[in-house]
């Protein structure tokens, strides 16, 4: 049955606004080599000075428009490798090898950056307003209370396919049965969606049912034992949406509790057609090198075969253009996001 909405036209796009925090990279993957990034279609370098912290610059050098990436690293600096041009933290050239005066104004533009949780975070907007908002707590993803894997690809779709379908998990069942839940096979229960100024979230309280055999081997309860199950999914800003799976673990003994999964996904707008996916999975149950072989292996076939199905619906809205298509009650919080997304492109406009 469809929703009361009735159809909802997607949009080969829909705007990412600049005034948010992005993630760009991993903390392990920056160093004193300077690393080439793109960000809503902006050319990033970022590296870090000598004191450790990240810097993020125009990737593009001022004189030469030679990419400062393939350049080098001088104590806080970086060097273009082809103009020579040096250029500081803040962007502002250093100093010229062909004479002695700086050209007044000789700069790139500086990225404010952070460092949270592991990942290098970029602001590619307003710089003066970058202080005001601030990038979302994700304290599991580095605690050691929890147990984490992950990684990070590039995605030939358009960043909003990916929001789309982390708003609705629900397809799981048909795209990758092995991964999927059993629970959501069955009709779903009523989603509740929350909007707040910036965030969407939305639940689902799902009845006891069975787990899949892998998730009841890494829970060490029986293959055909029955769980309360509840899924919470939040869309934090525009680069970021994290989901959580809640399984009620209960007259098992010791292995009775709530047994909580964090899945992480940083969204990094490269263009119009490509997209930085960093996706984390982390648990606060059986930490064992065992149960991480057990588990990772199904979440990175699953999400492979995620960034497949959109780049197969990318390459249809290419060739055939938009369409109208129709929505029903599962799609309840992708189109809440779809409606904040534009807000936010129109109030930045």
């Amino acid at each position: 049955m469809t929703s009361t909405s009735g159809t909802e036209r997607r949009a080969a796009s829909i705007d990412f606004p600049t005034g948010s925090w992005y993630a760009v990279a991993t903390s392990t993957s920056v160093g004193r080599q300077p690393s080439a990034c793109r960000v809503l279609g902006k050319r990033v370098v970022v590296y870090r000075d000598s004191r450790g912290d990240a810097v993020a610059l125009d990737d593009r050098c001022c004189h030469s428009s030679y990419p400062l990436s393939l350049g080098r690293v001088e104590g806080d600096d970086i060097r273009c490798g082809y103009s020579g041009f040096v250029y500081g933290p803040d962007g502002a050239v250093r100093s010229v090898p062909t004479q002695s005066l700086v050209p007044i104004g000789a700069h790139v533009h500086a990225y404010p950056v952070r460092e949270q949780d592991g990942l290098i975070w970029v602001w590619p907007g307003s710089p003066g307003r970058a202080a005001r908002r601030e990038i979302p707590a994700l304290g599991w993803l580095t605690s050691p209370d929890w147990t984490t894997f992950g990684d990070s690809w590039v995605v030939e779709a358009n960043a909003t396919l990916l929001q789309d379908n982390f708003a609705d998990i629900t397809h799981i069942a048909h795209l990758d049965p092995v991964a999927a839940p059993p629970v959501l096979s069955s009709q779903t229960p009523e989603i509740v969606v929350t909007v707040n100024e910036l965030t969407v979230s939305f639940s689902r309280d799902y009845p006891a049912s069975a787990l899949q055999p892998w998730q009841a081997e890494i829970l060490e309860v029986p293959a055909d034992s029955q769980h309360a199950q509840r899924e919470e999914g939040t869309f934090l800003s525009p680069g970021l949406w994290v989901d959580r799976w809640d399984i009620s673990v209960d007259g098992h003994g010791e292995q009775d509790g709530t047994k909580t999964s964090y899945f992480t996904h940083a969204i990094t707008p490269i263009d119009e057609r490509t997209t930085a996916h960093t996706w984390r999975v982390s648990r606060n149950y059986t930490p064992s090198a065992a149960a991480t072989g057990t588990m990772e292996p199904v979440m990175r076939d699953y999400y492979r075969s995620v960034h497949r199905a959109l780049e197969t619906i990318q390459r249809v809205i290419d060739d055939d253009g938009p369409r109208r298509d129709v929505t029903v009650r599962a799609d309840a919080a992708k189109v809440a996001v779809r409606k904040l997304m534009r807000r936010l492109a129109a109030e930045e406009a």
